[in-house]
């Protein structure tokens, strides 16, 4: 078994410019990102690289702005959350505008035997949610996909606890109510 410093230990180590308190970082905290992102952006890998690298940067650049060391974690995933609402609002941006040619919703990336019935549900799904608002649907992410507790998705969003009982409640009940129109997710 390898000793694993804690939280605190590499902040400080990053600090100091050791080398290899960025790379224990990214081990140990990389995965959760990317699994933030894939399930809120969907399952487009590059998307997810793009948006998991750029958290680390933005970590390593403002390590010295980590006012708990020992709650790098927390630093992290809230560095991916702020990088997300950037994405999501981009996002909605080039929809108003229509940038793409034909203004519709790129094909999900997918690997070749995927199911075309999951990859057009999985399509559908990713449309409902952009149809709430940011926060809405992160806070019906969290709970719902990420199996996040009232009191952890407060916490993460900086709001009350009945606020975050709201947001998702409101969140679940527009998605339901999308989810029931569409043909293809009735059952």
């Amino acid at each position: 078994m390898t000793y694993e410093p804690p939280d605190a230990s590499l902040v400080l180590a990053l600090r100091a410019g050791e080398g290899w308190a960025s790379e224990a970082i990214w081990d140990r905290y990389s995965d959760r990102v990317s699994r933030f992102f894939a399930r809120l952006v969907g399952p487009s890998r590059h998307d997810v690289e793009d948006l998991t690298q750029d958290v680390f940067l933005r970590v390593f650049a403002s390590h010295r702005s980590i006012q708990k060391p020992a709650s790098l974690r927390h630093y992290v995933m809230s560095v991916a959350f702020h990088v997300l609402k950037r994405q999501i609002r981009s996002q909605r941006v080039r929809r108003q505008v229509c940038l793409s040619v034909t203004g519709e919703m790129p094909d999900i990336a997918m690997p070749p035997r995927a199911d075309d019935d999951a990859r057009h549900a999985l399509r559908v799904c990713c449309e409902i949610l952009e149809g709430i608002s940011t926060r809405e649907r992160v806070a019906f992410v969290l709970h719902n996909l990420e199996g996040m507790t009232l009191d952890e998705v407060a916490v993460r969003l900086n709001i009350s606890t009945s606020t975050a009982k709201r947001l998702v409640g409101r969140a679940a009940k527009k998605v339901s109510l999308r989810a029931s129109r569409t043909p293809d997710l009735r059952d």
